[in-house]
């Protein structure tokens, strides 16, 4: 459900920005889509261990192009952006 922050009472306005730690503009409006948690975020031991996975991942990542100059990994994210979203 999709709500104008200019139609919202001074209560859910202060609640809606409670939540989103900002203040709202009045022209921005607040989508609302309950969702259900399929899983609990890991903890303690399981936590680190998916941390470090992760970690290992983006190690792994970074080796594939250690030997790629910087300028060509930053015009090929520029070009991928670009295809995304273009610019107007």
């Amino acid at each position: 459900m999709v709500h104008h922050v200019k139609d919202l009472s001074a209560d859910q306005r202060l609640a809606i920005e409670s939540l989103l730690g900002r203040a709202l503009r009045e022209e921005e409006s607040v989508t609302i889509r309950p969702s259900v948690v399929v899983q609990e975020a890991p903890t303690g031991q399981e936590r680190a261990r998916a941390f470090r996975q992760y970690q290992s991942s983006l190690d792994e990542l970074a080796g594939r192009v250690k030997d790629v100059p910087e300028e060509e990994i930053d015009a090929a994210i520029e070009e991928a952006v670009g295809s995304l979203r273009p610019r107007g």
